[in-house]
C-alpha cells in the first residue's frame, strides 16, 4: 500500500495521487493539509491557511522546490482569499514543451547561475 493512500479521493487519477503524494510529503502527511484537494484540469490544488515555508527552520519552500525537481511536479503558490494560500500542483516530464516539462534541480541551478553571471 502507498503511504498516502488512506486519503485518496475517489476522483484522483494517477497523475494526481502522484502530486497529492508530494502535497502530503511537503505538509507532513494528509492529516496536515489543513484543507480539501481540489481536482484542477491536469493537476491538484488546496487552499490552506498554514503553509510553514522557508528556506531553513521550517523548510517547507525548500522540501517543496527539491520534491518537485526530483518529482517533475511543478509547484505554484498563489493568494487565494484573506490569510489563505493556494498550493497548486502539476504532473509534468523531463523533456517536452514548456508546458509539458520541467527541469532537474541541477538544470534549474545551471540556469540562473548562467543568467546572474551574464
Amino acid at each position: 500500500m502507498v503511504e498516502h493512500e488512506y486519503y485518496r479521493e475517489a476522483w484522483m487519477n494517477e497523475d494526481h495521487f502522484y502530486c497529492f503524494q508530494m502535497l502530503c510529503d511537503i505538509m507532513g502527511g494528509g492529516n496536515h493539509l489543513g484543507g480539501m484537494v481540489k481536482q484542477r484540469t491536469r493537476g491538484i490544488e488546496l487552499n490552506t491557511r498554514i503553509f510553514r515555508s522557508a528556506t531553513f527552520d521550517y523548510d517547507g519552500l525548500t522540501k517543496a522546490v527539491i520534491l518537485a525537481h526530483d518529482r517533475y511536479i511543478r509547484f505554484e503558490i498563489e493568494p487565494s482569499g484573506p490569510g489563505m494560500l493556494r498550493l497548486v500542483l502539476h504532473r509534468r516530464q523531463p523533456n517536452g514543451r514548456m508546458y509539458e516539462r520541467h527541469p532537474t534541480l541541477e538544470e534549474a541551478i545551471a540556469k540562473h547561475r548562467e543568467s546572474s553571471h551574464a
